[in-house]
């Protein structure tokens, strides 16, 4: 049978499926939850578990000028398994060999009902509690260590300050490469220096990718700024995906499982820091940054001439765009006086508005960043092309894991993670 009859038959759906080794298939969760997601009924889409508050969402954003930047759904389908899905358009099933990248949205992960409800019941977890001290042994309070565990909130209030959540508006989840090879370990990668070796190694090789990235999240935050959705919902947990091969790229906002309508009579920036109850989400700021970002790859690939030496990337101490949310994690909640003392496909086409410039950042002092320069293009451009890309190169970006046998194209897609 096909490689697509196959994967329809398998049980366990996770997207980014590695290898392909004796008629199995060993699965590696990106981001995600596993068991969340099932091959589609029909080939280009894949079905994910519902979600109410997501399915409300995509209905609202699928009448909206957003759309095109949203993968298509299509309605609610039943499994064989009895459990309803949400079917969704596949968003890699045109890529061949793809490199994909997800990043996090916004200055915070949670739901300010969630914060209310740990204050009600406040439930510990000492599954988070080892998670945070493998991060950082100091982190826990007095009281944590004695009770070996903390709130959800806690720990996702800390996590977001240790990433770039916190200050630049996103933070890398997960990036895999063409190879196969992938990884997760982004949990502290914080710095703008940091990050933009992390975002150089992903586009290692794809020079091109860079100024379609560009383009599509101007077109993206303009989109934003006129849509009637974006001006009444908050939007949390959200993802943009990030895709390209050696002759494609697009950039796709997913993952709308925390997407709710904001309560009678708020409204929000999406830039302006966050605090109890402002219910703003740093969804712009962070879009903010990483066009920002990405620009700043392609102004010193231009100036290099797209080298294979090592480039050097200046960027400023002081970053304007970020220190809008600088306040964030001072007014980010106390969550500790809760813990007894005992446990208990094709882009659409970019609006030429698009073309605007951004503002120009303020640059007082500035460091330096030794970084890989992309080489140039392979000489095979076609999409379907069974080369693999160059290997990663050794950067501060965290270390992807060798991949032990040839993947196997097959339609995945990406979720959420909490």
């Amino acid at each position: 049978p096909s490689n697509w009859r196959k994967v329809r038959n398998i049980v366990q759906w996770t997207p980014f499926i590695q290898t392909y080794k004796k008629h199995k298939y060993p699965w590696v969760q990106l981001a995600g939850h596993q068991g969340n997601f099932r091959a589609g009924y029909k080939q280009g889409t894949i079905l994910k578990k519902l979600c109410p508050a997501e399915e409300k969402a995509l209905e609202g954003i699928m009448v909206d000028i957003l759309r095109p930047y949203v993968p298509r759904y299509t309605g609610v389908v039943e499994g064989a398994d009895g459990e309803k899905y949400l079917q969704l358009e596949d968003l890699l099933s045109s890529f061949a060999l793809p490199c994909v990248m997800d990043i996090k949205m916004g200055v915070r992960t949670y739901l300010e009902d969630e914060l209310a409800k740990a204050r009600e019941k406040p439930k510990l977890r000492k599954d988070m509690y080892e998670k945070m001290t493998q991060i950082d042994a100091k982190a826990p309070t007095e009281a944590e260590h004695k009770a070996k565990a903390v709130t959800k909130p806690r720990y996702m209030v800390w996590r977001e300050t240790i990433s770039s959540t916190a200050t630049q508006g996103f933070r890398i989840e997960g990036v895999r490469r063409g190879d196969g090879t992938s990884s997760k370990d982004f949990k502290t990668t914080r710095t703008r220096e940091q990050i933009l070796s992390c975002l150089s190694s992903f586009v290692q090789g794809y020079p091109h990718s860079i100024t379609r990235y560009i383009q599509q999240l101007k077109s993206i935050k303009v989109t934003l700024e006129a849509s009637s959705f974006f001006k009444t919902h908050e939007l949390i947990g959200s993802s943009l995906l990030f895709v390209h091969n050696d002759s494609s790229a697009l950039v796709r906002m997913i993952d709308f499982a925390k997407t709710i309508p904001l309560p009678e009579n708020v409204t929000i920036t999406h830039r302006s820091p966050w605090s109890e109850g402002t219910h703003e989400d740093g969804y712009l700021l962070g879009l903010d940054n990483l066009v920002d970002l990405f620009t700043v790859l392609e102004e010193t690939m231009n100036a290099n001439g797209a080298t294979t030496s090592p480039i050097n990337i200046t960027t400023s101490t002081t970053t304007p765009i970020s220190d809008a949310t600088a306040t964030t994690t001072q007014s980010l909640p106390n969550m500790t006086s809760s813990i007894p003392t005992t446990p208990s496909p094709s882009s659409p086409a970019i609006p030429t508005t698009t073309s605007q410039s951004l503002p120009s950042a303020t640059t007082t002092t500035t460091t330096t960043t030794t970084i890989s320069s992309p080489p140039p293009v392979p000489a095979t451009t076609s999409s379907s092309s069974t080369s693999p890309p160059p290997p990663v190169p050794a950067t501060t970006c965290p270390p992807v894991p060798a991949s032990t046998s040839p993947p196997l194209q097959v339609p995945v897609y990406n979720p959420s993670f909490s």
